[in-house]
């Protein structure tokens, strides 16, 4: 259960911590007191989209954490997650610049996986929710969760997709027999273009590199001979090599005479082999530097037929040779077309089967199914003041099934249809219910399939639309039937709520340091009197009102303990 929710700087939320108890409570107040941001903080720590401007004005940032406790047997679903205490936090943080903080028992995790655990541990059932029962496309999604059919669903979902894209291999394969030879024409002159050319990746760069070497070669060989004629000398000229060797001898006859110069001699001869290496090296270059025309012009020439090649089948030569490869594929696959489209037509026909027996199975459950829910379903409505109400499941068959018979969902396509009055022929359920009407199908439809989840928490944001009286009583009744099983929150604007509530949280505006910041207070029995009174009676509330509030929480309770006097004789 929900057992703890501290709100920071939501809207007019500047801090409240709210620790909630197990079974059904409510939350009441005053209209545009504050109650929808509280439901906005449940959706923002369960990982929902959430804008920036749900931050408070005047704050950087906005923060919600729950805590939910399960002691010795979590959920299944979330059980990795829970701590050794049976203890599940989660904190989510969003700040005026658009940074998203989220962690679950204070690990840093992603927005996603925050939906994904916030998804197994609370149910929000809002208005929007409602609204859902209006689309005749979601009907099947209640079906299939009452049947239990959302595993084989996603298998059906997979092996319609491998269909579908078998299909899509086979109308590529579909090609007229011109289309096919001016197809394989160009392929063959583009497979013969890129190979005659005898690519390689590195080729471009070493022959870039000859040429620059070549086209300076008349300068470089200048450069060369200058450097050979200083090291070697000319006609007129003594080298370097020469002088430095002459300059070891006089050195070494000075070292005879004082033994000082010695170790300058050695040192000039370690200088003379360098320059001798040089020299060597320097010969040996301009005997190779030999500038050659034909040899540029071929390399330009070689250089001319890469780029074409590159501006017609990619932007490298890599590029060019990857396309070779597809196109050579490409050819293969044409050449062969006929026989690969037999091939895979034949393994389509026998999918296809394998997908309509599957989907069959599929059908024959949902069938099954849609009588059993449409008779809980008239229960529960029976029970929620709509004796008279007919509920059905009515499958129908598009005009272009037999062509297209399958869809997202297997074969079906299904809605639901209502009748609430007696002599009344059943209509689309889109088409019949009231606002009133509809928060009670959608309530029944809940509790239809509350066996069907173990999604601890559930949450209700103005169930009670469009119901008053007796109708609301019975709501409220059932309300707490389903919190026998699990904890139940729900925002209402009824008395009839409020009393047969087991916890009753006030949610009020007051004015702080001259703004308006929301206060949320669990009610104590007294309070909780008088607020059912000023829901009733407004806020002149006046002891007729108060004896009112009294009664109705007094017969709720007898209401509470026959249920358990019952079900205790039962179990």
């Amino acid at each position: 259960m929900l057992t703890l929710l501290k709100i920071r700087n939501i809207a007019v939320v500047e801090a409240a911590d709210i620790c909630f108890d197990k079974g059904f409570s409510v939350l009441s107040g005053e209209t545009g007191a504050g109650k929808s941001m509280i439901i906005d903080a449940v959706r923002m720590i369960l990982g929902e989209r959430m804008s920036r401007d749900i931050i408070r004005t005047g704050e950087k940032k906005a923060s919600v954490y729950a805590e939910f406790s399960f002691g010795s047997t979590p959920p299944s679903s979330v059980e990795t997650f829970v701590d050794q205490n049976g203890c599940l936090a989660l904190y989510r943080e969003i700040s005026s610049e658009g940074k998203n903080i989220c962690r679950i028992n204070g690990k840093p995790v992603q927005t996603t996986l925050l939906r994904t655990i916030g998804e197994k541990l609370v149910d929000i059932h809002g208005q929007h929710d409602s609204r859902n029962l209006l689309d005749p496309d979601r009907h099947i999604e209640y079906i299939d969760i009452f049947a239990g059919l959302e595993d084989e669903k996603q298998e059906y979902r997979r092996r319609y997709a491998d269909l579908r894209a078998m299909a899509r291999e086979i109308k590529a394969l579909q090609m007229d027999e011109g289309e096919k030879l001016r197809r394989m024409e160009m392929l063959d002159y583009q497979i013969t273009e890129i190979k005659n050319a005898n690519l390689s990746e590195k080729e471009e760069e070493e022959l870039t590199e000859r040429k620059t070497l070549l086209a300076s070669s008349e300068k470089l060989a200048s450069r060369i001979t200058a450097a050979l004629e200083c090291l070697a000398g000319g006609d007129r000229t003594v080298g370097a090599v020469e002088a430095i060797s002459d300059a070891i001898a006089s050195l070494q006859a000075a070292s005879r005479i004082h033994s000082r110069y010695e170790n300058l001699a050695t040192a000039l001869e370690e200088v003379s082999y360098t320059v001798e290496d040089v020299l060597h090296t320097l010969e040996g270059e301009q005997s190779e530097l030999v500038y050659s025309p034909e040899e540029l012009n071929a390399i330009e020439e070689r250089l001319d037929l890469i780029y074409r090649l590159k501006r017609n089948y990619g932007p490298t030569v890599a590029d060019v040779l990857g396309f070779l490869d597809q196109i050579q594929t490409e050819r293969n696959t044409i050449a062969f077309s006929d026989q690969r489209r037999e091939e895979l037509t034949a393994a389509y026909r026998a999918k296809r089967q394998e997908l309509l027996s599957f989907a069959q199975g599929l059908s024959k459950k949902r069938h099954s199914a849609a009588e059993t829910i449409a008779r809980a379903i008239e229960g529960e409505l029976a029970y929620l003041n709509m004796p008279n109400t007919r509920f059905s499941v009515e499958f129908y068959t598009p005009e272009d099934a037999e062509k297209h018979p399958f869809n997202a969902n297997g074969i079906d396509n299904l809605e639901f249809f209502l009748s609430v009055n007696k002599g009344e022929s059943l209509k689309p359920l889109s088409k019949t219910a009231s606002g009133g009407e509809l928060s009670r199908i959608m309530l029944a439809l809940k509790n239809v399939l509350t066996d069907k989840d173990s999604i601890p928490v559930q949450i209700f944001d103005e169930i009670d639309t469009g119901i008053s009286g007796r109708a609301a009583q019975k709501v409220a009744d059932k309300l707490w039937t389903l919190a026998r099983g699990r904890q139940v929150l729900s925002v209402t604007h009824l008395s009839q709520l409020a009393a047969m509530a087991d916890s009753d949280y006030l949610i009020e505006k007051v004015e702080k340091d001259g703004r308006t910041v929301t206060h949320i207070r669990k009610l104590s029995e007294e309070e909780r009197t008088h607020e059912i009174a000023r829901i009733n009676v407004g806020d002149h509330v006046t002891p007729l009102a108060l004896d009112s509030a009294k009664q109705m929480l007094e017969a709720c309770q007898i209401t509470k303990e026959q249920f358990n006097k019952t079900h205790s004789l039962i179990s």
